[in-house]
């Protein structure tokens, strides 16, 4: 992060014209009166070595491609998140657009009992959508080998150039403490209610796609009860959010922040619901302003208590799946928990109200209980 920060200041000329000589790069940035003055010259020095290594190989690339993982793209939205404004407004570079503050008033006392650490208002943000590609048979967010799975628009390969729509808006970032997060998805993923979600998804997995990707284990595309948490916790409040901020429920969408640790990546349990659009609808404030200390604790409070009671139970509070089922859910369906085609990234999968809360059956799995 710190080695694209340092690129993005100077640019290439200034990095092959100043290469590994630090004087050169203190001079600039002291000129340029840059935040990375304050880096150590040892953390400078490893920024700067990391952006003189040669460019991988095809060999490299290739091997990349076959390794990819999503997740790689959100890590560094995930790392801006964590930075602490430097003032009463946090601006990322010109191209992101993306704008943070800290909440009017701060976080509330009775959101942190319930384990939320930080919130900041997105005052704005810049959101590009492009078409690259389509499947026929492998939905790509669970398959992810781009490579096999996607059919370009154009024969030659890769296009030049494609279809996309830039759009601006505003949202809410809400983040969970992480200690907390880790010892309860411990103890879920013990429970019997786990592995028949597991089970659900490798018989879904195995029955819904194409020869070649049976190839994959559908363990590895399997997400994380915390993952489980977060999205029901985002579309709950969606629906609640909705009644308060001046935006319809369809027009409100999710971005999930919530993998384990790994050698190279540290946990997330995060999540951020946006709203965009090509006008000036997607910038009115109504997020911004739930983002207030008193509002969003009144948000999220009603949001928890709605999500105790559906209109199908105990229907819906006691669905889990048993072989031969393959529903991707457990108590949540359209009058609870689900949310419209645009706004959830999962198509409403992965999805369980007993994570969120105590419901009658299944005392002692609910994170806000």
């Amino acid at each position: 992060m710190v080695a694209a920060d340092l690129l993005n200041a100077a640019g290439n000329k200034r990095l092959e014209k100043y290469g590994s000589d630090l004087a050169k790069w203190r001079e600039f940035l002291d000129d340029d009166d840059s935040p990375l003055t304050e880096l150590s010259d040892d953390d400078l020095a490893a920024a700067i070595a990391q952006l003189m290594e040669p460019p991988p190989s095809e060999e490299e690339l290739a091997e990349q491609r076959r390794n990819f993982d999503p997740i790689s793209l959100l890590v560094p939205e995930w790392n801006f998140l964590l930075r602490d404004p430097l003032g009463k407004l946090h601006k990322a570079d010109e191209k992101s657009g993306l704008v943070l503050s800290p909440p009017v008033g701060g976080v509330h006392p009775d959101l942190t009992a319930q384990h939320v650490t930080r919130v900041m208002a997105i005052d704005k943000l810049r959101k590009v959508n492009a078409v690259l590609g389509f499947t026929r048979i492998d939905e790509m967010e669970r398959a992810n080998d781009i490579g096999q799975r996607l059919v370009h628009l154009s024969r030659s390969g890769r296009p030049k150039w494609t279809v996309a729509t830039e759009d601006r808006g505003e949202g809410i970032y809400l983040q969970l403490e992480e200690k907390v997060v880790a010892a309860w998805e411990e103890k879920i993923e013990k429970t019997d209610l786990w592995e028949a979600h597991r089970a659900a998804h490798e018989r879904n997995f195995l029955a819904r796609f194409s020869e070649t990707a049976k190839e994959v284990d559908p363990e590895s595309r399997f997400r994380p009860a915390r993952y489980w948490l977060m999205h029901t916790l985002a579309h709950v409040l969606i629906r609640e959010m909705a009644m308060y901020a001046g935006y319809s429920a369809a027009s409100l969408s999710e971005r999930i922040y919530a993998w384990k640790p790994e050698a190279e990546r540290p946990a997330a349990a995060g999540l951020l619901i946006v709203t965009t659009a090509s006008d000036s609808d997607g910038t009115l404030g109504g997020l911004v302003q739930l983002s207030a200390r008193d509002n969003l604790e009144r948000v999220m409070s009603r949001a928890l208590e709605r999500a105790l009671r559906c209109s199908s139970d105990p229907v819906c509070a006691h669905r889990t799946p048993k072989d031969p089922e393959e529903f991707l859910h457990g108590a949540a369906c359209h009058t609870c928990a689900m949310a419209s085609e645009t706004s959830c990234e999962r198509a409403n999968r992965f999805l369980d109200r007993r994570f969120l809360v105590d419901l009658p059956g299944s005392v002692g799995l609910g994170f806000f209980s």
